[in-house]
């Protein structure tokens, strides 16, 4: 063999390597990783947890996905907030969304440890569990259960409770950090951005594209909200509309005045699991000599969610895509070839999101 020839084997040899070594390196290790919480708790744990309370839904979904569903002996709220489709419209992953959970709530198999703002850690430790997984916002203005359970020589793991897109793909990253599923984090993570793409795209051809928008909680007697972020905010405002009404923090508003002074030519709304009667809600408004007044409400260019579509559109998870593809429907019949009612009903919403299957 002369030396022109080694040389081109031993070049070979080298690239094989390379690329070898730089494949290794992309493809994440399933390892448990130390990580530093939303509270700023230090996490690594040295075994698998079995035993899990989730005080927060989204708690719950994430550990499910990383197949810890069976794991899990404690939940906050009630049974019915498990109670969503497992199917994920535009991604094609065989997730273990924890709808058994309805029935183990039921059969007292799995524990509720109270309410989701009050909860207690007397509850939650009566579950003798590995770890707890709570939201930030449960913690935001007293730490006392969390370091009650930590005493205890539980772990406690606190997520973000914003509710962005990236919010979302951010507590996935940590959940699968400490529980040393990288892989599995990263082909729900990837599935979720690149469907998300693929909703941006579509809402951005919209003929609503560049026009102002609000994103308001009407909960009833308790007045209306605007939220600071939120997954309805981070879509449209990626993809050039404007958030009529901005805050820096979600803040109570006086409805009418500041819708009229707003003047947004379209509004989303939910009624934060209040149950409205939407239908008399719109008749309110048209009747009102303000609100009637008001383009969007004048024009019919609202969308009321009931429960379903809210929580499909609220809760931080990979839900979140079933949630943004309704949002690409209502602004955007022309390419989705679905008319989205003014009233988005908990019967009839999943029917205005099979359109991101077909794209």
């Amino acid at each position: 063999m002369d030396k022109k020839t080694m040389s081109i084997i031993g070049i070979l040899v080298i690239a094989v390597v390379a690329v070898a070594a730089i494949a290794v390196f992309m493809v994440p290790h399933d390892q448990k990783e130390g990580v530093t919480d939303y509270a700023g708790n230090v996490i690594e744990l040295t075994k698998d947890p079995t035993r899990i309370v989730c005080t927060d839904v989204v708690g719950a979904e994430i550990v499910s996905d990383l197949g810890y569903n069976k794991a899990i002996v404690g939940v906050s709220s009630y049974a019915s907030v498990f109670d969503v489709s497992s199917d994920i419209v535009g991604i094609d992953l065989d997730l273990d969304y924890p709808g058994n959970l309805v029935a183990d709530i039921e059969s007292g198999k799995v524990a509720i440890v109270g309410s989701y703002y009050n909860w207690t850690a007397d509850a939650v430790a009566a579950c003798e569990p590995d770890i707890v997984i709570i939201s930030k916002e449960q913690i935001s203005s007293d730490t006392s259960k969390m370091t009650q359970l930590q005493t205890l020589g539980i772990t406690v793991i606190v997520l973000n409770n914003e509710y962005g897109f990236q919010d979302s793909l951010d507590n996935y990253s940590l959940l699968g950090k400490i529980l040393g599923k990288q892989s599995m984090t990263k082909k729900i993570t990837d599935a979720m951005t690149s469907a998300f793409e693929k909703i941006k795209e579509v809402a951005a051809k919209s003929d609503l594209a560049g026009k102002k928008y609000a994103y308001i909680c009407d909960s009833g007697s308790y007045g209306f909200y605007i939220y600071k972020n939120h997954m309805i905010i981070t879509l449209l405002n990626s993809v050039g509309f404007v958030n009529s009404m901005p805050v820096n923090a979600t803040t109570k508003i006086q409805f009418q005045e500041e819708l009229a002074k707003a003047n947004p030519d379209f509004i989303i709304l939910d009624d934060m699991s209040m149950g409205l009667d939407w239908a008399t809600v719109v008749a309110g408004w048209k009747a009102d000599p303000v609100l009637g007044e008001v383009d969007c409400i004048k024009n019919d260019m609202f969308w009321c969610l009931e429960y379903k579509p809210f929580q499909a559109c609220g809760y931080n998870t990979v839900h979140l895509i079933n949630g943004a593809a309704l949002i690409a429907a209502m602004i955007n019949p022309e390419d989705t070839g679905v008319v989205v009612p003014n009233i988005v009903t908990s019967k009839d919403w999943e029917n205005y999101i099979q359109w991101l299957d077909e794209y």
